[in-house]
């Protein structure tokens, strides 16, 4: 497949699980006519390294979430030296309103229209203002000269602080609420659809100034309103401190007026106390399976218990979120766990799941950095929002990371 550049790019990243409508895709970019003059590309075929060159989405699409890229090359007249013109002249108006209309009819986590060979958005489409603002602190994430803070160094990052940044990116979405992230956007265009938040940067004739891209990127990234703690709340700018409510009597006294007097408030009944919450509801799933191994718990996760999230709260060791209460195991085996902590066994789809001095691991560097003992191929790799686990590739079986320590005695468990 020939890709040009500066053809037009519909990218589109749906949710995890998601049943793609492949009649309603069709639909949406303009009917199969409109189609036979652009190309589909399937990024999850690609090499992830080619991914990383072409548009990184690692570390911001979780386990299970596709991505597909619909290349048009003729829309756009390819500029002799985009790095000179950063004018892209052709009306992108009908593009935006193809994009917003796929998001609305399928089952889209974020929408994307960009051009090949530069960096930056003319539009972006999305459900939560916590993805726009994630998918523009993914150059944040993917600098290996830029600190934990947000601050460009002289020398890149060693192997432990980009580890240390890469765990630390899904806590700074966690530091803005939408209100603060909207309030901090400027000469952007902003607007909601329905459950769509869109925002873009194209002009009242649909041109676009790719400069502008990165003031986008920047406003939504705030980088600038960074926590000192990743994920701590982050203080509000001075325009948006609350403003204390004066009650209205003592309002006038302030301003020397009379108010009259109160009356005595009359003693009302004790009010119930109220019922306590019901639990809410399990998510369905089926259970983790629980050994204990020379006293110790071992967890072994179906590949339904595992992503991202449950990683993040392994890392915390908030095993209140991990284990349910319709899990398979003794009240002696839940109060270890909550006691002395649990080693566990996940599976994963993907060697680019995982990261190697700051990089999705590829086939090529497994095959040749992993130890081999009969049927187990294991490696030390970084997975993220966790930090350092035992990559293990067992003949039969499939792929797996645990935070057991012998490899050989991690795959037994797996039966």
């Amino acid at each position: 497949m020939s890709l040009q550049l500066d053809s037009l790019v519909i990218d589109l990243m749906f949710q995890a699980s998601a049943a793609i409508d492949q009649k309603v895709l069709i639909e949406g970019l303009g009917g199969q006519e409109a189609l036979e003059s652009k190309q589909l590309l399937d990024v999850d075929r690609l090499d992830p390294r080619a991914e990383m060159e072409l548009s990184p989405s690692m570390p911001f699409r979780r386990r299970g979430e596709r991505r597909l890229m619909i290349i048009d090359d003729k829309t756009i007249t390819p500029r002799e030296d985009p790095q000179a013109d950063p004018l892209i002249k052709a009306d992108l108006r009908f593009a935006k309103e193809q994009l917003i209309a796929t998001c609305q009819a399928l089952p889209i986590r974020l929408g994307r229209l960009f051009s090949l060979g530069t960096w930056g958005d003319a539009v972006l489409v999305a459900r939560s203002m916590r993805d726009l603002r994630g998918i523009c602190l993914l150059p944040y994430a993917l600098d290996p000269q830029l600190d934990l803070d947000g601050k460009r160094r002289a020398s890149p990052l060693s192997q432990k602080e980009f580890e240390a940044k890469i765990l630390a990116y899904e806590k700074r979405l966690e530091e803005l609420d939408d209100e603060q992230i909207i309030a901090g956007l400027s000469g952007v265009t902003f607007e909601r659809r329905g459950d769509l938040v869109v925002v873009d940067v194209l002009e009242a004739d649909g041109t676009w100034d790719q400069r502008k891209s990165i003031l986008m990127e920047t406003q939504l990234a705030a980088m600038d309103r960074f926590s000192m703690i990743p994920g701590a709340p982050s203080a509000s700018k001075p325009a948006e401190r609350p403003t204390m409510k004066m009650d209205p009597q003592a309002a006038k006294a302030v301003a020397g007026m009379s108010a009259p007097a109160a009356k005595p408030a009359t003693a009302q009944p004790a009010a119930a106390p109220p019922a306590p919450p019901a639990p809410p509801p399990e998510p369905k799933g089926p259970p983790i399976a629980a050994r204990e191994v020379d006293g110790a718990v071992v967890l072994v996760f179906p590949a339904e218990r595992f992503d991202l999230d449950v990683a993040a709260a392994l890392g915390k060791l908030d095993w209140d979120q991990i284990v349910r209460r319709s899990d398979n195991m003794t009240g002696a085996m839940r109060d270890k766990i909550q006691r002395d902590g649990a080693s566990w066994i996940a599976p994963i789809e993907f060697l680019s799941e995982v990261f190697i001095d700051g990089k999705p691991l590829t086939k090529a560097e497994f095959e040749r950095d992993a130890t081999r003992a009969e049927s187990v191929k294991s490696l030390e790799v970084h997975l993220p929002r966790f930090g350092a686990v035992t990559l293990l590739e067992i003949a039969g079986k499939g792929r797996f990371v645990t935070t057991v320590s012998d490899a050989s005695r991690a795959a037994k468990l797996l039966g």
